[in-house]
């Protein structure tokens, strides 16, 4: 069985990159964590955990699992903060990915779904208010 990891992070990343934008910016997609220090910008898109299990015959391999895509918003101060651009920018987000299959070198993806989308509590630092969107993207693969 050939690990399909990488190709899917690659084919959501160029799904993604450069077709989110909110409040007139492109919004930065990532494929791994970013410290809040070294961010770009207030919004940002990160593809992060890829979970699978192989399933299938020796002769077709087939892999069933999530993608966990995180959208993350940051306000300054403590007063500040709406969930308006996380539910926008996680919108767009599931109608770019949600029922399309990609392409995908050496494997055909059969199921392609936005299977939950999540909002965890606000998170409050020293620098403001973290508001998050945790998108679970589900996907049944089978190697070429």
């Amino acid at each position: 069985m050939k690990d399909p990891t990488d190709k899917l992070m690659t084919a959501l990343y160029s799904a993604l990159n450069a077709n989110v934008s909110y409040g007139g910016s492109s919004i930065p997609v990532y494929t791994r964590v970013i410290d809040w220090s070294d961010r770009t910008c207030d919004q940002y898109i990160q593809i992060a955990d890829v979970l699978l299990d192989e399933d299938g015959t020796k002769d077709a391999y087939i892999s069933k699992g999530d993608v966990s895509i995180i959208v993350d918003t940051f306000f300054t101060g403590k007063k500040e903060g709406s969930w308006t651009p996380a539910n926008s920018i996680a919108s767009s987000i599931t109608e770019l990915i949600d029922d399309v299959i990609l392409t995908l070198s050496g494997f055909t993806q059969i199921l392609a779904r936005i299977s939950r989308i999540e909002s965890p509590d606000y998170t409050l630092d020293d620098g403001g208010i973290v508001m998050q969107k945790l998108i679970t993207y589900s996907f049944i693969i089978q190697e070429n």
